[in-house]
């Protein structure tokens, strides 16, 4: 899961949690203060009706309703003696009893429902013919008897209210969870921003743009911080890339004059007609050795120099020409390995470059493609073409079909398929990663496949544009 969808889910529970908390909070005290309103109304009521019935113990009760603040009639009431014989009950009680049966009328206040039909009387039922009742059951005396005053009022008016705040909440709580979660995606990625761009500056500091540092915020916080750590790790990678390429330099330069005197005196001593057989066969292996060599630090030069490059001279080159230079510099060797060259260059190739580096770019693959072709009957493909605003050059070669898990590495330095580094085909493993090289400094992409009827195919795609 990403940071952002974890940060929303932190900030939208808690958020939700606090909403749902004080919602809760506000409910319970909205149905609390009617609860509360009503037990003191009928709390005065009972404390009246034992004042009448008080006052009047030997009267008949009914004749002073005049003095209760509100008819009987409208609420259910029952007064008993401490045997349960009822002294007084309202006109209400013929139709519902409200007592507690389970509690022994012990419990001091609770809601009850009951089933009275509309069409008896009217008191507010439901679409069931529910009504909820309020009851208070008050222990006192009367004359010093005590006394059991049980009385309710009906209140399905406010269950309703109540059932259409619940749904009028939960309906709240459900717009404002949407909203939160939204309000909430939307703070992570204003809080992760910074995150998301020094990301970004990060990945387009690549080996040739360890120049660049991301840019530091105004607010020293932590992505100050962050930013600062970074932008000190790639002045150390900098210094340490640098370093690596001037020592890769200097140590080829200076290799380069003693292997060259090394070559210069094997060839000499070669021409010495009076050498024995064994000690001629020695110094041909010996300088067959010294010329690889030789060739491994110039390659190590060139792509020094060109891992140094950022930019190039640019002229327009046209290739086909340069193509077909290459392929008469090899045709007696290409005549000598059995290979057939089938060349199809549209005209008007032209490429805005560097017309030496893309000479060596050209031989390196046109070398490769014969070192590594069939001994017999080999055969080698070119061709150029102009396609969607892109210029395609496709070299394809018989050869043995290269491993898949391998086509990715081929590029890289000294990678080279066989194992055992066998010298059969000689090379130093650094052609392609200088071809490499030279395609990316033009703004092009190189890409190696196994094509059907044995071929191994490099394709290099630039952009017109360039």
């Amino acid at each position: 899961m990403k940071v952002r969808k974890k940060i929303t889910l932190w900030i939208a529970g808690a958020s939700l949690l606090s909403t749902v908390g004080f919602s809760v909070f506000i409910v319970y005290e909205l149905m609390e203060v009617p609860y509360s309103l009503i037990d003191q109304e009928l709390d005065h009521m009972a404390a009246m009706l034992v004042k009448a019935k008080g006052l009047n113990a030997t009267e008949n009760f009914t004749d002073n309703i005049s003095s209760l603040p509100y008819t009987p009639d409208r609420y259910w009431i029952r007064i008993s003696d401490d045997q349960g014989i009822p002294l007084y009950e309202s006109a209400l009680t013929s139709y519902t009893d409200v007592t507690d049966v389970s509690g022994s009328g012990e419990k001091k206040r609770y809601n009850v429902e009951k089933d009275i039909s509309r069409a008896k009387i009217w008191l507010g039922q439901d679409d069931y013919d529910v009504v909820t009742f309020r009851v208070r059951v008050i222990k006192t005396s009367i004359d010093h008897h005590p006394v059991t005053v049980t009385i309710a009022k009906p209140i399905e008016d406010i269950e309703e209210e109540y059932n259409d705040l619940l749904r009028k909440t939960a309906i709240s709580l459900l717009f404002c969870s949407l909203f939160i979660v939204v309000i909430s995606y939307k703070l992570a990625g204003k809080i992760l921003q910074p995150v998301a761009s020094i990301a970004h500056m990060a990945k387009e500091i690549s080996e040739k743009s360890l120049d660049k540092r991301i840019p530091l915020t105004r607010t020293r916080d932590e992505f100050h911080d962050l930013s600062q750590a970074l932008n000190r790790m790639f002045d150390r990678l900098q210094f340490s890339f640098n370093r690596q390429r001037e020592f890769i330099g200097n140590a080829s330069h200076e290799l380069k004059s003693p292997i060259t005197l090394l070559k210069i005196a094997q060839e000499e001593l070669l021409m010495d007609d009076q050498l024995s057989p064994p000690v001629r066969s020695n110094l041909t292996r010996q300088l067959n050795t010294t010329l690889r060599m030789s060739k491994l630090v110039r390659n190590l030069l060139d792509l020094s120099r060109l891992e140094q490059s950022e930019t190039i001279k640019r002229v327009p080159v046209d290739l086909k020409l340069i193509i077909g230079q290459v392929l008469e510099d090899y045709k007696e060797l290409l005549s000598d390995k059995d290979i057939s060259v089938d060349c199809h260059l549209q005209d008007d190739l032209i490429l805005q470059g560097d017309p030496e580096k893309l000479v060596r770019l050209f031989v390196n693959l046109i070398d490769n493609g014969i070192r590594y072709n069939l001994l017999k009957k080999g055969v080698i493909r070119v061709l150029g073409e102009k396609k969607r605003g892109k210029l395609l050059l496709k070299l394809s070669n018989t050869g043995e079909r290269i491993p898949e898990q391998e086509l990715s590495l081929i590029f890289e330095q000294f990678y080279r398929v066989e194992k055992s580094r066998s010298k059969v085909h000689g090379g130093t493993g650094l052609g392609l990663t200088i071809a490499r090289k030279i395609v990316e400094l033009h703004g092009g992409t190189i890409a190696l496949t196994n094509e059907p009827g044995g071929f191994i195919q490099v394709s290099i795609f630039w952009p017109l544009n360039v």
